[in-house]
C-alpha cells in the first residue's frame, strides 16, 4: 500500500500538476504565475472536429531564455476555456480545452528579425483524453508589443487533420503580460519563517535516512502509510526523496497566503548547485512540501 501511495506522492514528472489537484497528491512531486489582467479581450473560437469551442481567456507570459537563441524575445499565448487564477498559468490543465502557442522574434531563417511560432499543443476539449502537439504551425501578426502587453491575431487559414480529428482557429487577443514569479499574500521573513523552517527540518530529515524522525513532521494519514509498509518499502521510497531533495539548503525569499507558501531556494543536487521554488502547503499543524521546481 505504502509504494502505491508513495508512487504517486513522489511522481517525478517535469511540469506536471492539475488544476485542481486531488488531496492524495499531499508531498513533493517535482515540477519546473500572477493572471492576466481583467482588461485582457480575446474574441474567435477553436474548431473540432466542426464543432465551436469558445476559449475566452487568454494569457501571455515571457520565457527568460529565447528559443532558437538566448537573447531573443519569446513568449507563451494561452487560450483557454476556464479563467485560471495565480500561478495556475504554464501548468498543464487537465480539465478544459486550450491552445498553446510558443511565439519568438528572431532572425534564424530571416536577414532581420521575424515573429515565428515555434510551437503549438491544443487540447480540443475539456474531455479530450490528450493533446495535439506540433502539426502545421499558424500564422501570426503581432500589432503591438512592449514591456507589460502583447496583442495581435494567430490562425489556421485552412483546417488541419491529425489522425481522426480535424481543427483549426481564429483568434485576436490583447493581454498585459503574466507573472510566473509572482509572490503570493505576504511576504515571508528572512529564512521563510515556519515553513522556511519546515523545509529544512524536512531536508534534513530525508537525508538523515531515519523513519521514525520522518514520522514527526508529517501529517497523521501519511504516518498511517508509513507504518502499514514494510521496512524495506519506506527505503526505498526515502531513498528516491533524497535523490530530489536538496542538500545544503539556504532560503532566499519567500511568501504567503497562510495557507500556500512559496520558497526561494538554493541548494546542491547531485554536487551540484540548484535553485528553485518550493510550494510548502499547510496540513493542520504541519506545513509539507507539495511542489519543486528546480
Amino acid at each position: 500500500m505504502f509504494r502505491k501511495y508513495a508512487a504517486l506522492l513522489f511522481n517525478h514528472s517535469g511540469i506536471a500538476a492539475v488544476r485542481h489537484p486531488p488531496v492524495a497528491l499531499i508531498l513533493l512531486a517535482m515540477t519546473s504565475p500572477l493572471a492576466a489582467a481583467d482588461s485582457a479581450t480575446v474574441s474567435g473560437a477553436l474548431t473540432a472536429n466542426g464543432e465551436t469551442v469558445e476559449l475566452p481567456y487568454v494569457y501571455v507570459w515571457p520565457e527568460k531564455e529565447g528559443f532558437y537563441d538566448a537573447s531573443d524575445a519569446t513568449w507563451n499565448v494561452l487560450f483557454v476555456s476556464w479563467k485560471l487564477g495565480a500561478r495556475e498559468i504554464g501548468e498543464p490543465i487537465w480539465d478544459a480545452a486550450w491552445v498553446h502557442i510558443g511565439i519568438t522574434e528572431t532572425a534564424e531563417f530571416t536577414d532581420q528579425p521575424t515573429v515565428q511560432v515555434y510551437s503549438q499543443s491544443i487540447k480540443l476539449s475539456p474531455e479530450s483524453a490528450g493533446n495535439i502537439t506540433g502539426g502545421t504551425y499558424p500564422e501570426i501578426e503581432l500589432e503591438a508589443v512592449d514591456a507589460q502587453h502583447i496583442a495581435g491575431r494567430v490562425w489556421h487559414a485552412e483546417t488541419q487533420e491529425f489522425f481522426d480529428d480535424t481543427f483549426s482557429y481564429d483568434f485576436t487577443f490583447s493581454a498585459a503580460f503574466s507573472d510566473p514569479d509572482a509572490p503570493i499574500g505576504d511576504l515571508l521573513p528572512a529564512g521563510g519563517g515556519e515553513p522556511g523552517r519546515a523545509y529544512l527540518k524536512w531536508t534534513e530529515v530525508v537525508h538523515s535516512g531515519d523513519p521514525d524522525a520522518l514520522r514527526s513532521i508529517v501529517p497523521p494519514d501519511m504516518v498511517e502509510q508509513l507504518d502499514s509498509a514494510s521496512a524495506e518499502e519506506v527505503q526505498e521510497q526515502i531513498e528516491f526523496m533524497q535523490e530530489m531533495t536538496p542538500t545544503d539548503v539556504r532560503i532566499l525569499s519567500g511568501s504567503t497566503d497562510g495557507d500556500i507558501a512559496l520558497l526561494e531556494i538554493e541548494g546542491m543536487i547531485d554536487g551540484e548547485k540548484v535553485t528553485g521554488e518550493i510550494e510548502m502547503t499547510r496540513m493542520g499543524e504541519f506545513w509539507m512540501p507539495t511542489k519543486s521546481s528546480m
